[in-house]
């Protein structure tokens, strides 16, 4: 079966291909030639050309080498890329990443997954691989792992993750030893809080959420859903509720220490 055609490329990537062939075309170039002077091939150019792929980075930065354009191209797949991160990412969920951004406290409960911010590129891609293209998959894990760059900016946000026993319990025994490792080393971080939430804690609430402190704004919520559509909450009264649950489950944790140590069994084990 032959490849398909992208039928819905961003309006970024229609000018970026609209200028390519212009720019081309006005040189008196021909796919061959161009990708000769490139170093790529003709049927590379040929597949940006008619959406059946989207245009790459190098490929970006070779033409504005070769046209002197000073980053045009650069500019138009950056923005390209952009707008299809945006349309990879549900729309529930789009709040929360850019809150992620400007938050400077964060109060995660999760019953059932480790956390975004927390997830090694191994189990990030466990988790996002079901039924999905492996082209599509690459971007999504791509997306998921740069959302963790907030942890390393020169100010972080505080966050303190509470996450159930369970989590850890059944992670997978290909991803185990890695996921443990991470959890332990972001503990160690002075503006991180790991806790675990034992099997016998008295707490039942069925799904995770996330509480963000703001700066100069009032506090937000989110809560999972299935397929991470999940929603944002913004109502004073339900975040309140919100903040009261995690302080209770918070009573039910093992100290640090002992959530530590707890970690390490579990990742010893393996």
């Amino acid at each position: 079966m032959a490849p398909s055609r992208d039928t819905n490329p961003s309006a970024y990537q229609e000018v970026f291909v609209s200028e390519l062939r212009a720019r081309r075309e006005a040189s008196g170039l021909s796919r061959n030639k161009l990708a000769a002077a490139l170093g790529c091939t003709p049927q590379w150019i040929a597949k940006v050309e008619i959406f059946e792929k989207p245009p790459s980075e190098s490929l970006a930065d070779d033409l504005d080498t070769y046209f002197q354009l000073g980053g045009t191209f650069r500019r138009m797949w950056e923005m390209h890329l952009e707008v299809r991160k945006r349309g990879l990412i549900p729309s529930g969920f789009r709040p929360l990443i850019e809150a992620e951004k400007k938050t400077d406290q964060v109060s995660i409960y999760e019953p059932l997954l480790i956390p975004g911010l927390f997830q090694t590129e191994e189990y990030a891609r466990l988790v996002l691989g079901a039924n999905r293209r492996p082209d599509k998959l690459e971007e999504l894990v791509s997306i998921r792992l740069g959302r963790q760059a907030v942890l390393d900016k020169a100010e972080p946000p505080w966050i303190f993750l509470l996450i159930r026993e369970a989590v850890i319990r059944d992670l997978p025994a290909g991803v185990i030893l890695g996921q443990c490792k991470r959890l332990l080393e972001l503990a160690e971080r002075t503006t991180i809080s790991v806790q675990v939430v034992p099997t016998g804690a008295h707490l039942f609430h069925p799904a995770g959420f996330q509480i963000l402190g703001f700066p100069q704004a009032p506090s937000i919520a989110y809560m999972e859903g299935t397929g991470e559509h999940g929603q944002t909450l913004t109502n004073p009264e339900a975040v309140r509720r919100l903040a009261v649950l995690f302080n209770l489950a918070r009573s039910e944790a093992l100290s640090a220490e002992d959530s530590m140590a707890s970690i390490r069994n579990y990742m010893e084990g393996t």
